[in-house]
């Protein structure tokens, strides 16, 4: 399957992401917070965001070394969110490695997480693009009011679909809207396109996020197995399971843990019934992307449109399908 997806990608493009500096960028920057961090969570990752940052400026008409800045911010932006979530989530391991705070500590670990965020901002106001910083900064509350909603959410014990979905919405969506709307915005779209960018994002995000959840049960999982449910986290299988089981989510509610009531039967119709949510918002964005190619303005004709938008359409399927 990666195979295939390697050879469905442009070169230059996958090159680009893969060889990504993820280095702070300035002489002066904290030597040891930037070899922690990149120990720890700079190691490894599929490089799906600045990859797709790249596609999307490609189909767009935009050069990729005005890109760059772009698709290292989001990763940056991506790290430092996964060091923070190390600390609130007490993990030990990332991606088969020590996490960030068994590294170092949990406030070390929150700082160069804060450190991060602030180079990002940073570098991203020498770009002289009010409207980029907007963007990122809308990026980030995203992702922290997310991850507040998610602990409140824990420790009321109240879920519902649409809780879950603006988890979702917040914690993943925000982060792959950026890497279809920062390309928009560079290339001068028109509002209209920009929104349909970010809309292609949010579908690309929710599908994302939805099938990620899927794989904590399957065998390829690089995260603490059931870290979300020692940590009382109720993902969108687990919120299904409770929901096909009601005196379980009716215990759940009164107070009982969800480890001590989670047992394996009826999981595997959760985890098809959220793989089936997950293609669905995978399809809407498939239909968003080619109506940003009938309203994009470009001066590529539509063969070269249509050449720019399968390798976009190859990472909707290749989310839909991945195991990893």
């Amino acid at each position: 399957m990666l195979e295939t997806f390697l050879q469905e990608i442009p070169a230059q493009a996958l090159g680009k992401a893969q060889d990504l500096d993820m280095e702070i960028p300035y002489e002066s920057c904290n030597k040891e917070i930037n070899s922690l961090l990149g120990k720890t969570v700079f190691l490894g990752g599929k490089r799906l965001r600045p990859l797709l940052t790249f596609l999307m400026g490609q189909f767009f008409g935009v050069d990729e070394d005005r890109l760059e800045v772009c698709a290292q911010s989001i990763e940056m932006v991506h790290a430092a969110s996964l060091a923070h979530d190390d600390v609130v989530d007490n993990a030990s391991t990332r991606r088969g490695k020590d996490s960030i705070n068994a590294a170092a500590s949990n406030k070390k670990a929150v700082l160069a997480g804060d450190y991060l965020l602030a180079s990002v901002i940073t570098n991203l106001c020498k770009q002289e693009s009010p409207v980029l910083v907007s963007e990122m900064s809308r990026v980030i509350m995203e992702l922290a009011e997310g991850e507040w909603i998610q602990l409140e959410a824990i420790d009321k014990k109240d879920y519902s679909v649409d809780l879950i979905r603006t988890i979702a919405l917040k914690k993943t969506a925000s982060v792959m809207s950026w890497c279809a709307v920062s390309p928009a915005i560079i290339s001068n779209q028109e509002e209209e396109v920009v929104e349909l960018a970010r809309e292609f994002g949010v579908h690309l995000g929710l599908g994302f996020q939805l099938m990620d959840d899927t794989l904590d049960f399957g065998g390829n999982s690089q995260k603490d197995a059931h870290l979300d449910l020692e940590n009382g986290v109720i993902s969108a299988v687990y919120f299904e399971w409770l929901n096909n089981h009601p005196e379980k989510l009716l215990a759940f509610k009164a107070g009982t843990e969800l480890k001590d009531l989670y047992s394996q039967d009826g999981i595997q119709l959760a985890v098809e019934s959220v793989k089936a949510q997950a293609h669905a918002n995978l399809d809407r964005a498939e239909e968003i992307l080619h109506e940003i190619a009938r309203k994009a303005k470009t001066n590529k004709s539509f063969e070269e449109l249509e050449r720019d938008l399968k390798p976009l359409s190859f990472i909707l399927r290749f989310i839909g399908r991945r195991d990893f």
